[in-house]
């Protein structure tokens, strides 16, 4: 952990918003994953493989950690057990749940793609003589990252893929994988090790079936400063706005996203879901005709011109969405549960 910084903090002194892309920040592909803690891993874990079909990738018990996904990457969604004020240890002794953080259920961080660690290293270092601090940098023998956070104290993520093919590394019941990365040593290689042909998986007996994470939706209080951060240091594009700008929804470089965040201004600051899409029009209705059999309750239904979804709540009352992209213009004119909307 970086001397003086809290993990997934930007020290009190540095101004984000004044600090824009043109300098050699980030410059995302596309949404990485969403970590969450969770009251019970066990809960957790059976409510976002069972009922929310993401696959069982891999796990680590004495992390009290799990990894679920489409395939697309080696997680879009990891969970981990509340700390409980006790710290928890990755691979070689490397403080990795530091036990003032994980108190309550909610974002652990968002993680975000980065073309190459050479581009990586380069951002780590122009933060630094900008003046602006991160809190870690992280080995996942899968990945190599760089921890910092918003302006709201979101954790963020800005990760690169270390190894060609993650499943010959990290599968089902693994050991401790994550250690510190001594980032000034780096390779600084310049190829891209995200692959465009992932192994795609289901699961079967799931009432849905996602094929891939689009976005997530943070609510806010100050959505000036966190619109300057994300599209200065963070890098994303805005590709569209609403309610005269309380609505922003971002992009990374990946047209083929059509969006990778969702900035709602709101009288709380706070992680309100994270949104997969599914394939058609009878995946939809056939995902909502097994979940009515199995009696778990949808907990909001969008039926709008630009997209039609649900949401489901998981077992620490944090919502997931489900959705299809329509072809109408989105026009939101009520603030009204703005952030289903979205």
């Amino acid at each position: 952990m970086t001397e003086g910084v809290k993990r997934g903090r930007l020290p009190a002194n540095s101004s984000p918003g004044d600090i824009m892309n043109d300098h050699g920040f980030f410059k995302p592909r596309r949404i990485g994953h969403v970590n969450l803690w969770v009251g019970s891993l066990a809960a957790s874990q059976h409510f976002y493989n069972q009922v929310c079909g993401l696959h069982l990738d891999f796990w680590e018990p004495d992390l009290k950690a799990a990894f679920v996904g489409t395939g697309h990457t080696h997680h879009d969604v990891a969970m981990m057990e509340k700390t409980n004020g006790e710290a928890r240890y990755g691979r070689n002794g490397f403080l990795q749940l530091p036990a003032g953080i994980g108190y309550t259920a909610g974002l652990n961080h968002i993680a975000w793609e980065i073309e190459t660690e050479a581009e990586l290293v380069s951002v780590f270092e122009n933060l630094h003589k900008a003046g602006v601090r991160t809190s870690e940098t992280v080995d996942h023998q899968i990945a190599r990252s760089v921890y910092m956070a918003d302006p709201d104290g979101n954790g963020l993520e800005y990760t690169i893929d270390s190894v060609p093919d993650w499943r010959a590394v990290v599968q089902g019941e693994v050991d401790l994988i994550t250690e510190g990365w001594d980032i000034a040593a780096s390779a600084r290689s310049t190829t891209s090790l995200t692959s465009e042909t992932p192994l795609l998986l289901q699961v079967d007996a799931a009432p849905v079936h996602p094929e891939r994470l689009l976005h997530a939706v943070l609510t806010t209080t100050d959505i000036a400063g966190m619109r300057e951060f994300y599209t200065g240091i963070g890098g994303l594009e805005i590709v569209g706005s609403a309610l005269g700008g309380d609505v922003i929804w971002l992009r990374g470089s990946r047209w083929d996203y059509p969006d990778s965040l969702v900035l709602v201004k709101s009288d709380t600051s706070r992680y309100h879901h994270a949104s997969f899409e599914l394939k058609d029009d009878a995946a939809f209705e056939s995902a909502l005709a097994q979940l009515a059999a199995a009696g778990i309750a949808v907990t909001h239904q969008v039926e709008e011109a630009w997209k039609r979804s649900f949401f489901l709540s998981d077992p620490d009352g944090m919502q997931v969405e489900y959705q299809l992209r329509r072809q109408g213009e989105r026009e939101i004119t009520s603030a009204d549960d703005v952030a289903y909307l979205v």
